[in-house]
């Protein structure tokens, strides 16, 4: 095969994986951010009374509740934000037709959970991780792309490179 060609390929290659890492910090980035202040404006969001319809599935025992709200009935099945999820919780077991706490988003009326708040530490954790990803992202999508670039302007470089090295060394 063509070492042009083949050079060409690698780079490809690496160029997608950088741009994905870069993308996924992104993506990441904005959903723990997002997340993190629903979690935090949920502390102040008013309570009202909500009635557990069922569990979903069979797994982590996901709740179904019911909430009314000036005269309009809700449904969800939000039991905390994800970065509450670290934050240590009661166990509790609750059963269909039992009543419940519900914080219920002010503005949207859609948006609940049964617990509010979320962890600080977890936040600044996955929002360090996510920009890590962002960072070493944008910085190999700029070293493959300066590589693919200095290759192309001096194709030689590498054979007169070798020629030297084992010269050297004989």
């Amino acid at each position: 095969m063509d070492n042009t060609v083949k050079d060409r390929s690698d780079i490809t290659v690496i160029l997608v994986f950088f741009i994905s890492l870069a993308i996924a910090g992104v993506i990441c980035g904005g959903f723990f951010v997002r997340d993190y202040a629903h979690a935090r404006a949920s502390v102040s969001w008013p309570q009202v009374d909500g009635v557990v319809l069922s569990h979903l599935g069979d797994g982590p025992k996901r709740l179904r509740y019911a909430y009314s709200i000036g005269g309009r009935t809700y449904e969800s099945h939000r039991e905390r934000f994800f970065a509450a999820r670290f934050l240590k919780s009661e166990a509790r077991e609750l059963v269909p037709g039992e009543t419940l706490a519900v914080y219920v988003d002010p503005q949207h009326h859609t948006l609940s959970v049964l617990k509010t708040g979320g962890a600080g530490a977890a936040f600044v954790f996955f929002s360090l991780l996510s920009g890590a990803c962002l960072f070493f992202g944008v910085g190999g999508i700029v070293w493959a792309l300066s590589e693919r670039a200095a290759k192309e302007h001096d194709p030689e470089q590498g054979a007169e490179f070798n020629i030297g090295r084992d010269a050297h060394f004989q």
